[in-house]
């Protein structure tokens, strides 16, 4: 019932918006990291829309890195990625998760052979998580699967081809963490941050911020 309240009065408070020449207003280029896809975000772009008619949301989706470059170039508005936990004092803080290794339940490793590993192309945090940590722990390892999007290293992971590193909080529910059975070495965790591009219109950018801090995209741990 509160919910249903909330969605009145915004809907209430647009058309007021609206028809004094108070809407926002503009274009918004916006980037999010691939794996968020599978958060509520979608939903939470979706009303946006329906909330803002008159901003012109242009997404991309892809890896992290590519996106921070693509808003310090000034070809985004607005970015939404995830940072080694600590990493940076840039940006606004979403939430903080916890990066896992996970794989299909039922999944055997020998200790001897190499893991076997699901990533995506380089540059990639996770990918880039997983070599560092199996080799600081002495561990061999071989990629099996990579791919270019979230779906693909879920496709990979239920094929049993391996296992992957994934924030915990967005585990599927067929798919298990594994890091203590497999004996696999820990890992850091990451921030969820939205960074700006401080040389564009503000209200857009603002709006859009504000829908993400209050919805809880990601479950933080």
């Amino acid at each position: 019932m509160a919910g249903f309240a909330r969605s009145i009065l915004a809907a209430h408070a647009t058309a007021d918006a609206y028809f004094s020449g108070a809407a926002t207003r503009g274009r918004l280029r916006f980037g999010a990291a691939d794996d968020l896809a599978i958060t509520q975000l979608p939903r939470i772009l979706r009303d946006f829309r329906r909330l803002h008619p008159q901003v012109n949301l242009e997404l991309t989706v892809n890896q992290s890195a590519p996106l921070l470059r693509r808003v310090h170039a000034g070809q985004l508005d607005l970015v939404f990625i995830k940072q080694t936990a600590g990493e940076s004092a840039e940006g606004t803080r979403v939430a903080t998760d916890q990066m896992v290794w996970m794989a299909q339940d039922g999944i055997a490793l020998e200790r001897d052979e190499p893991v076997p590993l699901i990533a995506y192309q380089a540059p990639s945090i996770s990918r880039q998580m997983a070599i560092d940590a199996l080799e600081a722990a002495g561990r061999t390892w071989r990629i099996t699967c990579n791919t270019r999007d979230v779906n693909g290293v879920l496709a990979a992971v239920r094929a049993g081809i391996g296992v992957a590193v994934f924030p915990h909080s967005l585990i599927p529910a067929d798919l298990v963490k594994v890091s203590q059975r497999l004996s696999l070495p820990d890992l850091p965790a990451v921030d969820y941050v939205l960074i700006a591009n401080p040389t564009v219109q503000r209200e857009p950018i603002d709006a859009l911020t504000s829908a993400i801090l209050s919805r809880g995209v990601v479950r933080a741990v």
